[in-house]
């Protein structure tokens, strides 16, 4: 289906609405986790959490939308605090692969906790039915790939 340009904008404000307030949600959820991190940190912990075999540098790098050497200084940095681990890769010694220490687990656990609160005190606005959710369930998926 395609929309008219009004309607299109309508719809692109309505998402960019979205997009502010759930970073707002994440910032403030780093806030009280007492976490002093950035937000590239939070995206590299985010993401290097999702495996439990840890992940490469060069796969943290595209997820975080940065080049291979930057997202190498963020991993240091989150190493040097104790929050990340290092180790050459077991088929390939040229990769490095990153893990989350105890404390990174303990940190990612506890923004993820404080963020979910607020959504689902957000959701306790809307008072969505599960019938009525579905077209939000697509739009998640369509955000899939820049996650």
């Amino acid at each position: 289906m395609r929309y008219d340009a009004p309607m299109n904008d309508d719809l692109v404000g309505v998402l960019e609405r979205l997009v502010v307030g759930s970073v707002a949600i994440t910032a403030r959820a780093i806030a009280a986790a007492d976490a002093e991190l950035t937000f590239m940190q939070w995206r590299v912990l985010l993401v290097v959490g999702e495996c439990e075999d840890g992940q490469a540098v060069g796969e943290i790098a595209t997820r975080i939308g940065a080049h291979a050497s930057p997202a190498s200084r963020v991993v240091s940095r989150l190493k040097r605090r104790g929050l990340l681990s290092t180790d050459k890769g077991d088929l390939d010694k040229r990769v490095v692969c990153v893990r989350l220490t105890a404390a990174g687990r303990d940190l990612r656990a506890r923004v993820l906790d404080l963020r979910r609160r607020d959504l689902a005190d957000v959701l306790d606005v809307v008072s969505m039915t599960p019938e009525e959710s579905e077209p939000l369930a697509r739009l998640a998926q369509a955000f899939e790939p820049f996650a």
